[in-house]
């Protein structure tokens, strides 16, 4: 079904967009209602499509708005809620920029509210990259192995236990302190939280957003043992992001050992690689398709090595 959108940035960020846009009104996946731009109004029209101020948003019927801005997020933010625009009704421009992007698989993942369970942060940058609302808990954190696999073999258990202090934690790289948390006998690391107060109370405010329905269970992995206990695992989508090479089902491959790009830009590090995979826009190659991925089709992967 079509869509209508708003476009909302700057005249250059449209430039940057605007055929990108084009191709989706010629296959008739939406329709340009008006053009909002940040400057003084200079033009009433570009490229036939109307423009107008960012005010008159609280007069226009439209089913997205397209963010192409540079603007810090806080103030992008700001102006939505004076605008009371809720975030589902926009989508970062960026997305368009996807090597495999379409636009009816993007729609049916946003719309299909996918909660990802990751053990560490390849889940909020995806979310994050994909401009869509964190449905999951397992964000700006990370999980050991052996308690991650706990959790996942009795997932409904441990995601209802209530979350307890620890001890603080030290993250190297962040040369700071950080809250570790538990769900019975598994340790939570809260290493992007400045304490255990926010980290419970945003971790239970995103538990409650979790839709079962739809679930896509994510693990890094560099051990055999742990992928072939991740493998196993009953949940009908999930993928394991490998450094061990592996022809396990749901097992996705990536050969380090010997690789001297990702030794010498990584190190012992590697699970950076697939964060930075995650991002967009990244300087890392997506040797995946994400809305493939997240809408359950089994061609996703884009390369072989």
């Amino acid at each position: 079904m079509m869509k209508k959108v708003i476009l909302w940035g700057s005249r250059l960020e449209y430039d940057i967009y605007c055929k990108f846009f084009e191709v989706e009104v010629l296959k008739s996946n939406i329709k340009i209602e008006a053009l909002v731009l940040n400057e003084e109004a200079m033009f009433s029209f570009i490229d036939g499509i109307e423009v107008i101020g960012v005010e008159d948003l609280l007069n226009r019927q439209f089913d997205y708005l397209i963010n192409m801005n540079r603007q810090e997020p806080q103030t992008v933010r700001r102006i939505l809620e004076l605008l009371k625009i809720p975030l589902e009704k926009v989508i970062p421009a960026k997305v368009f920029r996807l090597p495999a992007f379409d636009w009816e698989r993007y729609i049916k993942v946003r719309e299909g509210k996918v909660s990802i369970i990751a053990n560490h942060c390849w889940g909020g940058y995806t979310y994050n990259s994909l401009g869509m609302q964190f449905l999951s808990p397992f964000i700006n954190m990370f999980v050991a192995p052996d308690d991650y696999l706990r959790l996942l073999g009795r997932f409904e258990y441990y995601i209802n236990a209530p979350l307890h202090y620890l001890r603080e934690g030290y993250e190297e790289t962040l040369k700071k302190s950080y809250p570790v948390a538990g769900l019975e006998d598994v340790e939570l690391h809260f290493n992007h939280y400045p304490d255990f107060e926010t980290a419970a109370s945003i971790w239970n405010k995103r538990k409650d957003r979790i839709n079962r329905e739809n679930l896509l269970v994510q693990m890094s992995l560099d051990h055999e043992e742990t992928a072939e206990k991740f493998a196993a695992l009953p949940f009908s989508h999930k993928i394991g992001l490998s450094t061990i090479a592996s022809n396990l089902p749901d097992i996705l491959y990536f050969p380090v050992e010997g690789n001297d790009y990702l030794e010498n830009r990584y190190g012992k590090n590697i699970f950076n690689f697939f964060n930075h995979v995650a991002m967009l826009p990244s300087d890392e190659f997506k040797c995946y398709d994400i809305l493939k991925l997240l809408n359950h089709e089994s061609d996703y992967v884009r390369v072989i090595y």
